[in-house]
């Protein structure tokens, strides 16, 4: 790039201005002299301070001159320095660009000044400012190392970085700002460095891992005298050095401004795809059920036809008006909306997307978090109205989030967002830090109401698809809703495949499908599984030899009932369809293989980019990996793929790998003295790597009541159940969530073993327990108590109390107070 077009960048708004003290040349300060730059205030400093001394150590000089003149007098003269009463033409040049951002060292107001004299005014910020709070404004301006207009001698310091206790508190680095200089340097197309020499070892670090020397420009001082100065072997490491002036650089800028267009911005949106409203299509038919019900193909144009006359030709059950999505995004809210895998969440956030088009708001969906996109949503940012984006699984786009939303204050822009409900769980925290509020509404769709439920009978019943159910009665159909399916729509769906109707239609399609092919297959599966989209990307990345690329036209034609291939992205249709195959039809060696292949490719592509960890952590989750692999075969196949990555360097000293195994041993009911090593070893390695471990205990809670349940010694079970009790006594004292009330059912099964064998204190002590724990139960939140591992918490302490104290006799079973 040359110097000509990084200034047309400029004139465009695409790049970013940084300025150090050679910046102030020309400018006139309240002294009437021109602005020190920082070594000459240096050496200015020195000599006031009776130091000889050749040094310009900025930071060390004004040292010296507080400790012998104080903080106020140091302050006074620096108001004075560095305070301007007129800028030069070739500042107001510069600051008639529609810079993008511009940052500066600099203590001095000349880039305000300047501004003002072009009637371009600034937002001056420093360090200790908020970013959310301005960068909704264009013209901001930060002062990393502090601005004159606030300088106290209290700020000389932390605020203001001129003395040397100011230069040891590293607040850039540390500071959000921080974030937001690495993002706009990212962004912008060109950046402009004028009178800095990359004094600060903050900015050198930073500049340096962004990696932008093609597009970095230095405009120093023209040479004095010949000779190579320090700047012209040290700047080139970061970007091209022209050593022209100020003066000559604002005379170039005013004769490429004469003749140069600026761009017309083009307002399509591509990296971020605009959802616009939809018209009531037609009535949907048996086929168009059909291919929803079985294979996720989604018909968007259908979606509003629940609105249409017929009351009974309805597309999709309505799970969304009642959660008032639009109410709560008016008042501020982003949303989350939680269910497991193939639960309905996604069919929700097509429902809810469409509606907000048809309410006039802009809409956007985004899928990756790429330069492109962030550029477009800088553009969302500034639309007239209410603006929402979408964003199917949040967890590899925080970054993304945190981008806008740390620029948003003031405009009417929310987020809708899904994930996976234990997911959610584990980043809550983090996704409010990325949203910059607490103020965020979640909706679990992972189990369907009453009326959900009977919407679902008559849908299928409808459009003719119960298949072997037909026969049965509606109250019948209800029960294998609500009971065997348990109110999950995820779960009627497998109900559906397992119908041998059904499955001889699917079995039928998969056979279809090449071997070569059907690897493919299961790899988009397994990264859809693991709760990444599966863009070719991922996929070449993934398996060996980029197998998409060789996928013939009859390949693809094969495979077109799972997923539509196009715009870069394989989009699963069915993510229940992708579970039934992995864990019905698919042949377990053929899986795993598949899986080991992908988790060691995903190792070496670890420092490429955070998907690729993301996606490690997810298959050694056992949660995750079983229902990626067959049913016929999984505890084979599940220790299998566990023992084949356990010497990769990532998990031989994971803590969460050893706890995985364990849980996917414990599981299966092995051998508890072949477990036991793996919770060691899990709890070892954590002490090593700070690991919080609180997954730890609870699951190491359950395996000792396993031990107690299953231990015919009555002395060496209470034993277990002591210690299994004061893990869960302590989780339960402030815990909100259902993990460790889901573990403390494990003592019915110790009750059940030994309550014949307890004697009267050991029976009071259970009593007492599970009393206590139901005492805890009835202080959770609602929404909490209905959860159904603590209902069926409170309901196991129940049947345990009425054991125990069946077996208490009148000597003694009731709960100490």
């Amino acid at each position: 790039m040359e110097l000509s077009e990084a200034i047309e960048h400029a004139i465009d708004g695409n790049a970013v201005l940084f300025v150090g003290s050679g910046f102030s040349f020309g400018a006139k300060n309240l002294l009437n002299s021109s602005p020190m730059t920082g070594r000459a205030f240096a050496r200015y400093l020195y000599e006031q301070a009776g130091v000889t001394t050749e040094d310009d150590n900025l930071a060390l000089a004004s040292q010296l001159y507080e400790t012998k003149f104080g903080a106020a007098k140091l302050a006074e003269l620096c108001r004075d320095v560095f305070t301007i009463r007129t800028p030069s033409n070739h500042h107001t040049a510069l600051l008639n660009l529609p810079w993008q951002r511009i940052y500066t060292t600099n203590y001095d107001d000349l880039l305000e000044k300047s501004g003002s004299e072009v009637g371009k005014a600034l937002a001056s910020v420093t360090l200790d400012d908020a970013p959310e709070k301005f960068l909704s404004n264009a013209r901001v301006c930060l002062h990393i190392n502090g601005l004159i207009n606030r300088l106290s001698a209290l700020d000389l310091v932390g605020g203001f970085k001129l003395t040397a206790s100011s230069y040891l508190n590293d607040a850039f680095t540390t500071s959000t700002w921080s974030s937001v200089f690495r993002q706009d340097f990212r962004l912008a197309r060109a950046i402009i460095f004028v009178g800095y020499s990359m004094y600060d070892l903050d900015i050198q670090r930073i500049v340096h891992s962004e990696d932008t020397k093609d597009k970095t420009f230095f405009i120093t001082s023209p040479p004095k005298g010949g000779g190579t100065t320090p700047d012209d072997v040290f700047l080139p490491i970061f970007g091209e050095v022209c050593s022209i002036g100020i003066e000559n650089f604002a005379t170039q800028i005013a004769e490429i401004v004469k003749k140069y267009r600026p761009q017309t911005k083009i307002e399509t949106f591509v990296a971020l795809e605009k959802v616009e409203a939809v018209p009531v299509g037609r009535i949907p038919t048996n086929s168009d059920i059909e291919k929803l019900f079985l294979y996720g193909t989604l018909e968007k144009l259908l979606i509003p036809s629940n609105s249409l006359v017929d009351p009974d030709r309805y597309y999709v059950v309505d799970r969304i008006s009642k959660l008032k999505i639009e109410e709560r995004l008016r008042d501020e809210q982003d949303i989350v909306i939680t269910s497991n895998l193939g639960n309905g969440k996604t069919v929700a956030l097509e429902q809810i997307s469409a509606a907000l088009a048809a309410q006039g708001w802009n809409v956007f969906k985004v899928s990756s978090d790429t330069k492109d996109a962030r550029k477009e949503g800088l553009r969302a940012l500034s639309l007239a109205g209410n603006t929402v984006v979408l964003i199917d699984n949040y967890i590899p786009l925080l970054d993304f989030i945190d981008f806008l939303s740390i620029r948003r204050t003031g405009r009417n822009f929310r987020f809708l967002l899904t994930v996976r409900t234990h997911v959610h769980e584990a980043f809550l925290d983090r996704l409010e830090q990325a949203l910059r509020t607490q103020s965020v509404a979640s909706f679990d769709l992972n189990r369907l109401t009453k009326s959900e439920s009977q919407e679902i009978v008559k849908l299928i019943d409808n459009f003719g698809l119960w298949a072997d159910f037909s026969g049965w009665s509606d109250v019948q159909k209800l029960r294998l809703i609500t009971s065997e399916c348990d109110s999950q729509l995820h779960q009627v769906l497998l109900k559906l495949y397992q119908s041998p109707h059904i499955a001889a239609k699917v079995t039928e399609l998969f056979s279809s499908i090449r071997p070569n092919v059907r690897r493919i297959a299961i790899a988009a599966f397994v990264i859809r599984g693991s709760g990444l989209s599966s863009d070719r990307r991922l996929l070449n990345d993934l398996l060996r030899g980029s197998p998409l690329v060789r996928l013939s036209n009859a390949d693809r034609e094969s495979v077109k009932f799972l997923w539509d291939d196009s715009s870069g992205h394989i989009r699963l249709k069915s993510s229940v369809l992708a579970e039934y195959y992995l864990t019905s039809l698919g042949d377990a060696a053929e899986v795993v293989d598949v899986l080991i292949e992908m988790y060691f490719r995903a190792y070496e592509m670890r420092p490429v980019g955070k998907e690729y960890d993301f996606f490690i952590r997810s298959v050694m989750s056992f949660s995750a990996l079983q229902k990626m692999l067959p049913r016929s075969g999984l505890r084979g196949a599940t220790i299998r793929f566990y023992e084949a990555i356990q010497t990769s360097p990532f998990t031989r000293k994971n803590p969460h790998y050893w706890l995985q195994y364990a849980i996917a041993r414990l599981s299966f009911e092995d051998n508890l003295t072949e477990i036991a090593p793996y919770f060691q070893s899990a709890y070892a390695f954590a002490k090593l790597s700070n690991y919080d471990t609180y997954q730890i205990d609870n699951h190491f809670a359950r395996f000792l009541l396993v031990q107690a349940a299953r231990e015919s010694n009555v002395d060496i079970s209470y034993e277990k159940y002591k210690e299994a009790k004061g893990i869960l006594l302590k989780q339960t004292l402030h815990e909100q969530k259902y993990y460790p009330y889901r573990v403390a059912s494990g003592v019915l099964d110790f009750v059940k073993t030994h309550v014949a064998s307890l004697d009267p204190h050991r029976r009071r002590d259970v009593i007492q327990f599970c009393g206590e724990v139901q005492k805890r139960i009835g202080r959770l939140p609602m929404e909490m108590r209905t959860n159904r591992h603590v209902m069926g918490c409170s309901s196991d302490m129940r049947t345990a109390l009425a054991e125990l104290q069946e077996h208490a006799g009148d000597s003694g079973g009731k709960p100490r107070e």
